[in-house]
């Protein structure tokens, strides 16, 4: 009996050095982005102004990396082992940073973490980004209120707001991530010509 509580004992000292477990590793969640369009906005002439992206201002569950399913008018889910690859904040800043320099209708176009000058200012608040429930029909909602600002006065030139609804056709993962691509997609060419025409007007 001693000689096999010996060898138990070297067997788990080994396995515990080795480092090894029993007990099974949980699946690493998967990381997904959004997807840019093909076709990207163009406009008519690059101005000679110098933009700088603000990350969006959001609050709980939306301030995350969540996926999020609002099955409910008054309940958040988010779906399993999944996650955007960074905050979806800063998914929306990046996803817009690069519609508008793709546009080149800017000198420049920086993000809220580049310590160059600029002329002008986008703010924005991200109040909805999510995939609802009505009844066996699911949709993306984003709701983006945006502000361009003269980065020397502080006066606010341009606001507006979009409500962004893009149907999608079920609601498995895959699927949703489509839908919030595309009107991801479409918030972005709007938003591009409309602070071109802004930060043109006040040239």
């Amino acid at each position: 009996m001693k000689t096999r509580l010996t060898r138990l004992a070297a067997l788990l000292t080994a396995i515990f050095a080795s480092g090894c477990t029993v007990l099974p590793r949980p699946e690493p969640p998967r990381v997904m982005d959004l997807a840019t369009s093909r076709s990207q906005a163009t406009v008519e002439a690059p101005l000679p102004s110098r933009l700088r992206i603000n990350t969006p201002l959001a609050s709980d569950p939306i301030d995350s990396s969540a996926i999020l399913l609002k099955p409910t008018p008054y309940e958040f889910q988010a779906y399993p082992k999944a996650r955007w690859r960074d905050s979806a904040p800063v998914v929306i800043r990046d996803h817009l940073a690069g519609h508008i320099r793709n546009s080149r209708g800017f000198r420049n176009v920086v993000i809220d973490t580049s310590a160059a000058n600029t002329e002008h200012s986008l703010l924005t608040e991200l109040s909805a980004f999510q995939v609802e429930q009505h009844g066996n029909t699911y949709q993306v909602v984003v709701n983006l209120h945006a502000e361009i600002t003269n980065d020397q006065s502080g006066n606010s030139l341009c606001i507006r707001s979009w409500s962004i609804q893009e149907v999608a056709v079920g609601s498995e993962l895959e699927l949703a991530v489509e839908a919030f691509s595309r009107a991801s997609n479409t918030l972005g060419g709007e938003l591009t010509h409309w602070a071109w025409s802004c930060v043109q007007r006040a040239q």
